[in-house]
């Protein structure tokens, strides 16, 4: 019989990152974090939240980076999916675990069945060799934080650290520093989305000793102890119902907000003594390594009451989800996007004629290129090559005249809208950059950017928050790479322009930047469940929100359009909602008296309808809670 191909598919949850930094922080070069899949009888199996099947190529992992052939299977079919089945049961969401028991395990298992040959050593080894460094020992404690304790951390011992550049040796153990932890994050946000019940999986643990308590005590936030006792009949009634109120406290996180420990005191005799424990069951709860409270019986409505006690002890909720905010919390958080494509064969009749005008003749690869565009536009195929765009762009807004420029624009804020332009832009965006500081109201001879132009360019900075990593990166985040000073300018001139569509557009544009903060706050609150505590750095600064706000304010005052006004004070309400307590907005809004602002509205009839209503009605809410 003929015989089926069998091939591993290779992915880096890193992406790329670990080839650029193991060096610096391990002494080792580590190319990747592996995940891999087999391919067999045309389809790809893995494991993450069980076995999953896809077609190859298909899964939330992408395209992969290496495809490696194990050989051929003989194997019927029905054989080989007789034996899937047979490990469903072994390969489990909740045994997924980071280190000791993911993916390369299961692809492993795999290809020795099919075709009697292990996946390559550098694979499976990896996560012994990572633990082996310094640097690995130092992160373990947060991947068990997140997975379970390993059954690798009695086996490997750290290797000494790499000597400097002087000749020295370290003495220390590196500290995982911000763009590690990143890297552990994305990492395990990759592997989680395979296995996304494995926190809650591994909320509850066992204590069998006093050491074992106590550092379980003093590495978690939080922590509900359950102290049992053999021949106790009360603890067996109320230790389902203890695992199961700590597995729902931990439902949906990233993070365990809450560790549940069982300790047997017929076993762990010196815990008991300890914590003078004198009858069982005995319930003790600890924030920070202190212990908060604690009571004795098999009370479930008590036991409740002191575990949400503790929980808003450990992660105070945000003032403003102590409000009855009608609006903000049920708005949507998708960006305003121009996704509307528009004739265009007219436009590039347009552009056409233009540039016959301005006596710009194009080669015949830019002619290649703007027909390979419309393609992509209209009929979804074809592969436009973004550098020949971008050449096209730079070369044609270089000989147009600022008036002619549109029709090209247009083209190019729906073409910005796909997913290769945006891979594209994400790694180069300082042509975009400079189109934004184009834009102005009036150059040296008094003549500001034309209206069509003007609103091209507008329209086209909106549509980069199609692309969350792109705009988060380059035009909303302070790190250096970033071109947000082009970004604020554009809006900043634009709020005020006396135009009403430039003025709507950029209302859009102020709302867009505001949903990024949101977004990053909404879900480092998911993550953590600590309102205390929220934002994320590169999205988190307040010296930019104030200038954005400064002019949203501005331009709010003298807006008189209501569906403007919606979009200005969406903008406000959101850049507002969940700030972190030492955002100076709550005091600037109230130093420019945005109440006083929304009641003039009010009365003019330009905020009217019921939702813009309780829209600001919850923005002064918002402000009055904030401020002091």
């Amino acid at each position: 019989m003929a015989g089926e191909p069998v091939k591993v598919y290779l992915y880096d949850l890193s992406q790329g990152m670990a080839k650029q930094m193991s060096m610096s922080l391990t002494g080792k070069q580590i190319d990747g974090i592996w995940h891999t899949s087999v391919v067999a009888y045309g389809q790809e199996f893995y494991f993450g939240q069980g076995i999953l099947v896809d077609q190859p190529g298909t899964t939330h992992h992408g395209q992969p980076l290496e495809v490696i052939d194990m050989g051929m299977t003989f194997l019927p079919l029905e054989v080989f999916l007789e034996y899937i089945d047979s490990q469903r049961s072994v390969y489990t969401a909740e045994k997924y675990h980071l280190l000791d028991f993911n993916c390369n395990t299961f692809s492993n298992d795999v290809c020795q069945f099919l075709t009697g040959s292990s996946i390559p050593n550098h694979i499976t080894d990896l996560p012994s060799e990572f633990l082996r460094t310094p640097f690995g020992q130092s992160l373990l404690p947060m991947i068990e934080n997140m997975f379970g304790q390993s059954n690798l951390r009695s086996t490997t011992t750290p290797s000494t650290a790499p000597p400097s550049a002087s000749g020295s040796t370290p003495a220390l153990t590196p500290t995982p520093n911000a763009d590690s932890l990143a890297m552990l994050q994305g990492v395990s946000s990759a592997a989680l989305s395979g296995a996304p019940s494995s926190v809650s999986q591994q909320s509850v643990q066992k204590a069998d000793n006093l050491a074992s308590l106590d550092r379980s005590i003093n590495a978690y936030t939080a922590v509900a102890v359950f102290f049992t006792s053999a021949g106790c009949p009360p603890c067996r009634v109320i230790k389902p119902e203890f695992e199961q109120l700590i597995k729902d406290k931990n439902q949906g996180t990233s993070s365990l907000r809450i560790l549940g420990v069982i300790v047997d005191t017929s076993i762990a005799f010196d815990a008991g003594a300890k914590y003078q424990v004198r009858a069982t069951p005995t319930f003790m709860f600890f924030h920070k390594g202190e212990k908060v409270s604690e009571f004795r019986g098999a009370n479930h409505a008590e036991l409740k009451s002191s575990v949400d006690l503790l929980l808003f002890t450990a992660y105070p909720p945000h003032p403003h989800r102590t409000l009855h905010l009608r609006q903000v919390c049920n708005a949507t958080n998708a960006p305003i996007l121009y996704d509307n494509i528009g004739k265009l064969d007219l436009i590039t009749g347009k552009l056409l004629t233009y540039l016959k005008e301005d006596g710009i003749e194009m080669t015949e690869q830019q002619t290649k290129t703007l027909d390979t565009a419309k393609k992509v536009l209209i009929e979804k195929q074809g592969v436009l090559n973004m550098d020949d765009w971008q050449n096209l762009m730079t070369t044609l807004t270089e000989k147009l005249t600022t008036e002619h420029q549109f029709p090209l624009l247009d083209i190019f804020r729906s073409l910005v809208l796909t997913k290769d332009a945006g891979n594209f832009y994400t790694s180069n965006c300082a042509g975009i950059a400079h189109l934004m500081d184009t834009v102005q109201k009036e150059d040296a001879k008094g003549t500001e950017t034309p209206k069509a132009t003007w609103m091209m360019i507008l329209r086209l900075a909106c549509n980069l928050f199609t692309h969350h990593v792109l705009v988060t990166t380059y035009f909303t985040s302070h790190l250096a790479s970033s071109h947000r000073q082009q970004l604020t300018q554009l809006l900043v001139t634009s709020l005020l322009a006396q135009d009403t569509q430039v003025r709507q557009t950029a209302a859009s544009l102020a709302f867009n930047c505001s949903t990024t903060v949101m977004a990053e706050r909404l879900q480092k609150e998911q993550n953590s469940g600590n309102g205390g505590d929220i934002g994320v750095a590169e999205q988190e600064d307040d010296d930019w929100q104030v200038e954005v706000i400064s002019a949203v304010m501005d331009a709010l005052v003298k807006e008189t359009e209501q569906d403007i006004t919606h979009r200005l004070l969406a903008c406000i309400a959101k850049f507002l909602f969940l700030a972190p307590a030492d955002s100076s907005l709550p005091d600037l809004l109230s130093a420019l008296d945005i109440t006083s602002v929304l009641d003039n509205k009010k009365k003019n009839a330009i905020i009217s309808s019921t939702s813009v209503l309780e829209l600001a009605r919850d923005i002064s809410m918002m402000v009055k809670k904030s401020v002091v």
